[in-house]
């Protein structure tokens, strides 16, 4: 129910960092109300904590850290089908 990091990804999605485990969510803005929709489960080498998106880079491209090697891992992201709004 909480996130480390969260971080607007190209697709219009709000891309979300849990604490511990090495994924991120996906989730969209709902039409009405104020509960996020979740749109998919990405496998990611991280380990929480916070995230960011390369604006600059030809592909989609995410950061996030291994705490326990202090070490920064910059991921080519493929967007899922099912977070294409």
């Amino acid at each position: 129910m909480s996130n480390s990091g969260g971080s607007w990804g190209p697709d219009g999605n709000l891309w979300l960092s849990g604490h511990d485990p090495a994924e991120v969510y996906v989730m969209q803005l709902p039409e009405m109300g104020s509960e996020l929709v979740w749109l998919a489960t990405v496998p990611l080498g991280i380990e929480g904590q916070g995230i960011a998106w390369d604006r600059s880079a030809d592909v989609p491209t995410l950061y996030g850290i291994l705490r326990p090697d202090r070490t920064v891992i910059v991921s080519e992201i493929t967007i899922p089908a099912t977070a294409t709004p």
